[in-house]
């Protein structure tokens, strides 16, 4: 069964139900499905680069989708990036930043949305061709039970592969949970992988949080590549829930966009050589 067509089989079982699809929370629990993917549409760019720009930027819910392609077209710290990590992406807004940006990029859902009624996941765009992509399922332990994942993917940059993944943890996640997630998601690169990104939505609210996450990342040679950016959420408190870790590389330079326009997260950036 073709996708689309399970899609609207699931919507005429709740409908005859009597339940609605706003409310009610589906978990995407296979493997590798639902996918969307656009691996090699654009060709790589021809000119020689010593560092990558790498972006992190939690959409919330993909709902001002034109104002993040305004934002992510036009300011200077994060136009022209080599490597995005959207999260909170339903498949039209992954789709349409690809496009606008002419990116390359995978996106996995790990839930209908309660309240939203629509997808809700995490999308890895480059503008370098990609392969390998998959879904990792990371351990729920939320109190509502809310699957929660991490999209991969390597991609080609010159003569160096680079293994992406892109996270968003839960809220309601003890500290030493969140250790085990990450470990979860470092053990799958593959041994021969020299150089790693992996960023996202933590959701670091407590520095406890920030400490069991920085200490499953040294503890695998990953440097944290955003530390001391700064707060990159308000919510009755500015703190940085947004962060990017990095094996094999040097950070030239990083930093965030003042822009709370597009969504409730603040974009995150680094350069790297």
């Amino acid at each position: 069964m073709k996708l689309e067509n399970l899609y609207i089989s699931l919507i005429c079982i709740f409908a005859l139900s009597g339940c609605s699809v706003k409310n009610y929370l589906f978990n995407y629990s296979q493997p590798n499905r639902p996918r969307f993917a656009q691996l090699n549409t654009f060709t790589p760019p021809s000119e020689i680069k010593d560092t990558i720009k790498v972006v992190s930027y939690n959409i919330k819910f993909s709902r001002k989708i034109e104002l993040a392609i305004q934002l992510l077209t036009t300011d200077p710290d994060l136009k022209n990036a080599d490597i995005l990590l959207l999260q909170e992406m339903d498949e039209t807004g992954a789709q349409t930043i690809a496009l606008a940006l002419k990116c390359n990029y995978v996106y996995y859902p790990a839930v209908i949305y309660p309240r939203k009624g629509k997808d809700f996941g995490n999308a890895i765009l480059s503008k370098w061709e990609m392969s390998d992509d998959e879904k990792i399922i990371l351990p729920n332990f939320s109190i509502n039970q809310r699957e929660r994942i991490a999209v991969g993917a390597t991609i080609q940059i010159q003569d160096k592969k680079i293994r992406v993944y892109c996270v968003h943890l839960g809220v309601f996640v003890k500290p030493t949970d969140r250790k085990m997630r990450i470990s979860r998601v470092v053990d799958r690169i593959p041994a021969d992988i020299k150089y790693a990104v992996i960023g996202g939505d933590f959701n670091s609210f407590t520095k406890k949080d920030r400490k069991e996450i920085n200490e499953a990342f040294t503890k695998n040679n990953f440097d944290n590549s955003t530390s001391g950016i700064g707060w990159t959420h308000a919510l009755g408190k500015k703190i940085q829930l947004d962060h990017i870790y990095t094996k094999g590389f040097t950070v030239v330079s990083k930093g965030k966009v003042i822009n709370r326009k597009p969504s409730d997260h603040l974009p995150v950036w680094i350069e790297i050589k």
